[in-house]
């Protein structure tokens, strides 16, 4: 699991700032898979 801060980015990067799935794993370095499963997330607890 990402600490809380990378899930965080992930979805500002995704969700306020419009950039595409491709785009977030050119700049985290994350696997797609890892990206779509936080980007899916409802519950943070």
């Amino acid at each position: 699991m990402l600490a809380m801060d990378k899930v965080y980015s992930i979805r500002r990067l995704f969700y306020e700032q419009g950039k595409s799935i491709s785009d977030i794993i050119a700049e985290t370095g994350h696997d797609r898979k890892t990206i779509v499963k936080y980007l899916d997330m409802t519950n943070f607890n």
